[in-house]
């Protein structure tokens, strides 16, 4: 599954299941019509331009009663635009 390399958002589907968050609200915040890509095992949002884009969706998931890096993280760093980052499960 695609992440983006500008702050991407990686939540994992089965802390999504188990804890009863729908993530629509998110996407309507941050003004998404969609995920940014989405596999049976996450979903990634994104692109968030600056961190604190991010740090706020971050609280979002947070206050939806996820948790940061248990059941979701940021991706950032500084990366040339002709680089395509991936996350897979260990599973897939």
């Amino acid at each position: 599954m695609r992440v983006s390399s500008d702050f991407g958002i990686i939540v994992r589907r089965e802390a999504l299941e188990d804890k009863h968050v729908d993530l629509y609200p998110v996407l309507t915040e941050f003004h998404f019509e969609r995920y940014f890509d989405q596999s049976n095992a996450f979903v990634s949002l994104g692109p968030f331009f600056g961190g604190d884009a991010a740090d706020d969706c971050m609280r979002s998931l947070e206050k939806l009663g996820l948790s940061y890096i248990d059941d979701f993280f940021i991706f950032t760093g500084d990366f040339p635009k002709w680089c395509r980052f991936e996350v897979f499960s260990p599973a897939e």
